[in-house]
């Protein structure tokens, strides 16, 4: 008869960890059984996703991953777990039962446990099966350094910690490596480059004791070490050049790249390396450079795509805040618990909603969800920009002398006539929109749109010309800052779709005359895939031209030719219909500009000067009126001339100078902006309980001068008595030198990761490296001046 109610089932977690090294070093049989070593790693691997800390997935009321749950009384009358008591411990049964309806774990998962396994189950409840808090989870205390042999072999702490693992084993220490091999292999690890041919011969030259301590200070002091371990730091905050998903469009969050080099290479505290990114807006009186580091939390991808459900992507934005920081600062899988409690972990799903509250009121939208955001110079910029001042200075005296040559006017008047093509731009006479949208005219003559943005629109702009024999219409499809991303069209992700064009000319002298004037040919200088310009010609609505507005923030010009000459003796009126009345709506031109001529349509480049222009340039200088003479001369001297390069360099070092620093996603809360609820299996639209700011109850409270905010998380992560951050922080340092870390599951310090190889080392770097007041510098300078860094491998 089955004793335990309903029968003990186990899913298998993807995760497998190997238990054979920690029951192979147990030869004695009198050897005490560690939970934390032995027994921990294989219940979470073979049980607790039936029997531990998820409630809503136990089975029988059994939890094996706490004492009073596994020794106490269960509804059977059975206790899985009696100290001291193979035959009364129904876990002990069950793992050897004939019978595949009872035996544990169940059959059809595959998972026996080994003889082997069975063996160390059985010792630790002969030797009273004794539990342990999980190692990672209990504060890292300083340890003595153990007795060793060889004393004389340890250079530091560090190596009196990995020679008594060594030589409890029988084992030696490896001959140190060669010196070629030991500057290679530190200009590498510290500064990502191979050493220099004169960093290898003065390495080698000096035979001075302190020579090598020597390098490991130059290489620490070098620009270079910064870049490289912002490099291991920004694959770790996810970050990246683009923004994801559909259209993966570019992103400039370089400004923060920056600050990290620069926190590395000034030796920023790992404490105020993990404030400032966290939490540095909520730091009082925080200055720019504080802000700028809270970009860490603004990596994660962000969707521009049309018709997305907004909150579902900000929902994610935040997971991804969550997780990401948990992963880094505490090396726990909190992601495992947004649908349902930890299956081996003590995290709670009601307790990741409670971490997820911090990072929840950034007022932010899921699409094209780029605020906060905030311009600050790069810290990295101090000397750049002092250089620039001083170029600027120089171009500016240039450009007086340079304004006042027009030396070569007349050469380029000459050739522009003997190039002949040209343009006329229009000046609108009148402009209506369909949807009640805003039409205003620019000095250019473009038309900006503004206002309401309907779902269809149909722009109508009447023209008047005195050119006959006309060829080709020209649309030019502009920027413009008011428009959204500043792209051409009013969309919100920059694009626009013309579904149609219209032209009727009617004659000034007899308005009786008018015709109706067939395009026949389009081209443009940009096409979006299966949105070319030709399907403007068409009746369909369905498809249209486009501009990948969303990936390509730039003017895009079309040029429709006509099947026959139009334009009336005495005067034409034009009147042009531009149609926008795709089925994703709101796709209408931002900013257009309307040119004719009448020179042979296939012949007309996109950017062919204007008409007036030409007018002049065919003139001499003598014919030309004083307006034509400004106007040739204005344009020759903010386009060809010498002044244009010089007043072309200028600007772009000012916009280097004031602005030439991209706009960095920030984070900024905004209180009560929203409330946080526990999310029915994770769904952003299924909201349940309400729940405030917290941290699991497994790990530390927050102190109660800590602040109930990103702030006091901050500090509550870089506590002293915090038993994950010190430890995660040294184990990926450790693992940047030594390609494992003590921990080889960097990542997870959970039930589900690896034990340490080295507890009690790990222990005395993390102390160290709380005492040393977080200094990154002084644990690198510790690990690379150690004998065991020293090496050969």
């Amino acid at each position: 008869m089955n004793n335990f109610v309903p029968k003990l089932s186990l899913l298998i977690c993807s995760t497998v960890i190997s238990v054979v090294s920690s029951v192979s070093c147990l030869t004695a049989q009198d050897e005490p059984v560690e939970f934390n070593q032995h027994i921990r790693p294989l219940l979470s691997n073979k049980c607790f996703a039936c029997h531990g800390p998820d409630a809503n997935k136990r089975e029988a009321g059994l939890r094996l991953d706490r004492q009073e749950s596994a020794t106490a009384v269960l509804a059977s009358g059975s206790r899985a777990i009696v100290p001291n008591d193979l035959n009364q411990s129904e876990l002990w049964q069950r793992i050897n039962s004939e019978d595949e309806s009872t035996r544990m774990p169940p059959a059809e998962h595959n998972t026996p446990l080994s003889p082997m396994e069975k063996q160390l189950v059985k010792r630790w409840i002969q030797q009273g099966a004794n539990y342990q808090i999980h190692w990672a989870f209990i504060p890292p205390k300083r340890p003595p350094l153990p007795a060793v042999a060889t004393k004389a072999w340890a250079r530091n702490p560090i190596d009196f910690f990995v020679l008594s693992n060594l030589e409890s084993k029988g084992m030696i220490p490896a001959q140190p490596a060669e010196k070629e091999a030991v500057i290679r292999r530190l200009a590498f690890d510290l500064t990502g480059l191979p050493p220099t041919l004169g960093e290898i011969d003065s390495f080698l030259a000096d035979d001075s004791p302190d020579n090598y301590e020597q390098v490991v200070e130059e290489y620490l002091a070098s620009p270079a070490y910064g870049e490289n371990l912002a490099s291991v730091w920004l694959d770790l905050a996810r970050y990246a050049d683009t923004n994801g998903y559909q259209y993966d469009t570019e992103r400039k969050h370089w400004v923060w790249r920056d600050w990290v080099i620069h926190a590395y290479n000034t030796n920023k505290s790992f404490a105020d390396f993990t404030v400032e990114q966290l939490a540095g807006d909520l730091i009082p009186d925080a200055t720019p450079h504080q802000v700028l580091a809270t970009g860490f939390n603004r990596n994660h991808g962000i969707t521009i795509e049309g018709g997305v459900i907004g909150e579902e992507y900000r929902t994610e934005y935040v997971m991804d805040r969550l997780t990401t920081t948990a992963s880094i600062w505490m090396g726990l899988t909190v992601g495992c618990a947004r649908c349902h409690d930890h299956k081996y972990d003590p995290i709670s799903q009601k307790e990741f909603y409670e971490l997820y509250a911090y990072f929840n009121l950034v007022p932010e939208r899921g699409q094209n969800g780029f605020q906060p955001q905030m311009q600050v110079n790069s810290p990295l910029a101090e000397h750049r920009l002092s250089s620039i001042s001083d170029r600027i200075t120089t171009l500016q005296s240039d450009l007086t002398l340079a304004q006042n040559d027009l030396s070569g006017l007349e050469r380029w008047a000459q050739t522009l006539v003997k190039q002949g093509n040209t343009w006329r731009v229009l000046k609108a006479q009148s402009a209506k929109s369909s949807g009640g949208t805003t039409i205003t005219p620019q000095a250019d003559h473009s038309l900006l749109i503004s206002g309401v943005n309907p779902k269809n629109d149909i722009y109508t702009f009447t023209f008047e010309t005195d050119q006959e024999n006309l060829t080709a219409l020209r649309l030019q499809c502009l920027t413009h800052p008011s428009l959204p991303g500043g792209g051409p069209g009013r969309h919100a992700n920059s694009n626009f779709v013309l579904t149609g064009i219209e032209l009727t000319a009617s004659s000034m002298a007899d308005p009786e005359q008018s015709q109706k004037i067939t395009f026949h040919k389009a081209r443009a200088d940009y096409n979006q895939p299966r949105y070319n310009v030709t399907a403007a010609l068409e009746s369909n609505t369905s498809t249209g031209w486009a501009v990948d507005g969303p990936t390509r923030k730039e003017p895009a010009t079309a040029i429709f030719e006509s099947k026959e000459a139009f334009g009336y003796e005495g005067g034409t009126v034009l009147s042009l219909t531009l149609r926008h009345e795709a089925p994703f709506g709101t796709h209408g031109i931002g900013r257009p500009r309307i040119s004719l001529s009448s020179k042979p349509a296939h012949t007309l480049p996109f950017d062919a000067i204007d008409a007036k222009i030409f007018d002049a340039a065919k003139l001499t200088p003598a014919e030309r009126s004083e307006e034509q003479t400004q106007l040739i001369v204005d344009y020759y001297q903010s386009n060809f001339s010498p002044a244009k390069r010089i007043r072309d360099e200028i600007k772009r070092l000012q916009t280097l100078q004031s602005g030439g620093f991209p706009a960095t996603m920030i984070m900024r809360d905004q209180p009560g902006i929203r409330k946080t609820h526990i999310l029915h299996r994770g769904q952003y639209n299924e909201p349940t309980t309400e729940v405030s700011l917290g941290t699991p109850a497994a790990l530390p409270p927050l102190k109660p001068e800590q602040a109930k905010n990103r702030l006091g998380l901050a500090h509550w992560l870089t506590s002293n008595n915090h038993p994950l951050t010190a430890r995660v922080a040294v184990n990926r340092y450790w693992q940047i030198f030594f390609g494992n870390g003590l921990v080889k599951t960097a990542e997870d310090f959970g039930n589900q990761g690896t034990a340490p190889s080295h507890p009690q080392l790990l222990d005395y770097l993390a102390t160290e490296f709380v005492d040393s007041g977080w200094d990154i510098k002084h644990l690198h300078r510790l690990i690379l001046t150690s004998a065991t860094y020293r090496q050969s491998s």
